[in-house]
C-alpha cells in the first residue's frame, strides 16, 4: 500500500519492508538501485536455449513499445500516466526487485504521484533494457558455440532468414567510434529527459541506433538526418522515428530505428531536452550525459 503524510513524505510498503521517500530525487535514487538483473534471474536465462531466447527478446520489445507509447503521451499531458498505468495487466511487471508490487503501489495514489509514476516506468524500461543486454551476450555465445556452417541452402531457408531478422532488430549495435575518446559519445539512459544547450553555431553528433545525425545551431535549431536532410525543429515538442505522426519521420527501411526513436523539446535559446524512447538507442556527446548525470 501507498500512503502520504502530512510532511509529504511517500511509503510504500513490500511485504515486510517499508520504503520511506521524502522527494521525487530520492525516489528516483532508490529506483535507480532496481535496474540491475538479480543473479538468480541471470542463472534462469543461462539455462534458455536460443529459441527461448529469442522469444524473451520479443516479449520485451512487445513490452517496450507500450511503455514508449505510455511515456510519449505523458510528456504532452503528464496526468495521462495514471490512468495508462492502471489499465496495464499488472503480471506484465517482473516480480524481480518488487516492481509489480511498486507499480501497485503506485497506481493507489491520485495525479499528485504522477511524477513518481514516470520515474519508476523509466527506470523499469531501463531494467528491461538491461536485461536485452544479458539475452543479447547468451545469444551470441550460444550461437558461437554451436559454430554450425551456414551454406546456400542455410542461407535461403526462412528460419535462417527469420533468425537474421531477430538479430538486426532487437540487439541494437554500437557505433563505431563509441570508444573514440576525442569524439566520445554514449548511449542516451532511456526515458530520461537530457538536456543539450548548443552554442550559436555549434554542431553535436546524434547517433539513432547506428545512424549518424547532426543537431546544428548555424541557422536556427536544426536536425540534419542520416541522409543529410535538413529539418527546422519547432519550439516545444518534436518527435523523431519511423511513425507518420512523428515531426521528422525517418526512412522507413531503417528498422533498427524506432518508430518514436527520439523526443526533442525545444525551449528556445538554444536549450534542448532530448528524450530517448527507442530500443536501439540514441547517442550523444558523453559530456552531455555527464553533466545530465552530475
Amino acid at each position: 500500500m501507498l500512503n502520504k503524510f502530512f510532511a509529504k513524505p511517500i511509503e510504500i510498503k513490500l511485504g515486510e519492508l517499508l520504503l520511506k521517500f521524502y522527494s521525487v530525487a530520492d525516489f528516483e535514487f532508490s529506483m535507480s538501485g532496481r535496474i540491475a538483473v538479480p543473479s538468480k534471474k541471470i542463472a534462469e536465462m543461462v539455462k534458455f536455449s536460443i529459441d527461448q531466447l529469442k522469444k524473451e527478446a520479443r516479449t520485451i520489445k512487445d513490452i517496450e513499445k507500450r511503455f514508449v507509447t505510455i511515456l510519449s503521451k505523458s510528456i504532452e499531458n503528464t496526468n495521462s500516466i495514471n490512468r495508462a498505468l492502471r489499465e496495464l495487466d499488472p503480471l506484465i511487471f517482473s516480480q524481480d526487485h518488487c516492481w509489480r508490487d511498486i507499480i501497485g503501489a503506485l497506481n493507489e495514489g491520485d495525479d499528485d504521484l504522477n511524477p513518481f509514476r514516470r520515474i519508476a516506468l523509466v527506470k523499469y524500461m531501463q531494467y528491461l533494457s538491461s536485461r536485452q543486454e544479458i539475452i543479447k551476450y547468451l545469444y551470441s555465445e550460444k550461437k558461437a558455440l554451436l559454430n554450425e556452417p551456414i551454406g546456400k541452402d542455410t542461407v535461403n531457408s526462412p528460419e535462417f532468414k527469420e533468425t537474421l531478422i531477430l538479430e538486426n532488430t532487437i540487439f541494437e549495435p554500437v557505433p563505431a567510434d563509441g570508444n573514440d575518446k576525442g569524439n566520445a559519445i554514449e548511449r542516451m539512459p532511456k526515458g530520461e529527459a537530457v538536456t543539450v544547450a548548443l552554442t550559436p553555431g555549434e554542431e553535436v553528433n546524434v547517433i539513432l541506433s547506428k545512424h549518424r545525425c547532426t543537431l546544428s545551431a548555424k541557422d536556427g535549431i536544426q536536425f540534419i538526418d542520416q541522409a543529410g536532410k535538413t529539418h527546422p525543429l519547432i519550439k516545444g515538442r518534436n518527435i523523431i522515428g519511423r511513425d507518420s505522426v512523428s515531426n521528422i519521420v525517418i526512412e522507413a527501411s531503417l528498422r533498427d530505428v524506432s518508430r518514436l526513436h527520439l523526443v526533442i523539446e525545444n525551449q528556445g535559446e538554444n536549450i534542448l531536452q532530448l528524450t530517448d524512447l527507442s530500443s536501439h538507442g540514441t547517442y550523444i556527446p558523453v559530456k552531455f550525459i555527464e553533466q545530465h548525470t552530475a
